[in-house]
């Protein structure tokens, strides 16, 4: 109804972020079920990053390379949300030189999928990444998901990070292929 609504006013933009929350919305509760398509979690992303621009006014850009050929696979759901969060919120917001990107790369990598979200935010300190995946974080998004992946992969794949002072944060995913049953 909104949409129609915002149609109906010529209102492009809020019609653009209402299919876009709605986008959101249902990939992410996807029916109950921790598991989804690669491709349903790339969707969620898009939505949810075309929320964030239009929050932002635009103020960064967002790149994706993305191969198609993994998009038939299996994921956690909700496990790149987070990331975008932490690169917009302590990496992008907080950036006061130059106009900020965050870059999502998702690659098959032989039996393997790595995801890589990167930005040219603040970065941080070592310190300051191990922190943010232990579970005495103060947030919970990125641990979250670093416990989930433990727990559904096992404990060699989880979150990794790499990121310097001044020069942005790398976030990397990699866990094994599994086809949809």
């Amino acid at each position: 109804m909104i949409n129609w609504k915002a149609l109906e006013a010529e209102q492009d933009d809020i019609s653009r972020i209402t299919l876009s929350l709605s986008t959101f919305y249902r990939t992410a509760l996807n029916k109950g079920k921790n598991i989804l398509l690669v491709k349903d979690e790339i969707a969620n992303i898009k939505s949810y990053l075309d929320i964030q621009l239009a929050m932002h006014d635009n103020s960064f850009d967002v790149v994706y390379d993305i191969d198609d050929s993994i998009l038939k696979y299996e994921t956690l759901n909700l496990i790149l949300q987070p990331l975008l969060e932490n690169a917009i919120g302590h990496g992008i917001d907080v950036k006061t030189d130059g106009r900020g990107e965050i870059r999502i790369e998702g690659k098959e990598n032989g039996d393997f999928i790595d995801f890589t979200v990167s930005d040219n935010g603040i970065g941080m300190t070592k310190t300051q990444a191990a922190l943010i995946l232990s579970k005495s974080s103060n947030g919970y998004g990125v641990s979250n998901v670093n416990e989930r992946i433990k727990l559904y992969y096992g404990e060699k794949y989880a979150v990794k990070i790499e990121s310097t002072p001044g020069a942005g944060t790398k976030v990397m995913l990699h866990f094994p292929k599994r086809v949809e049953n």
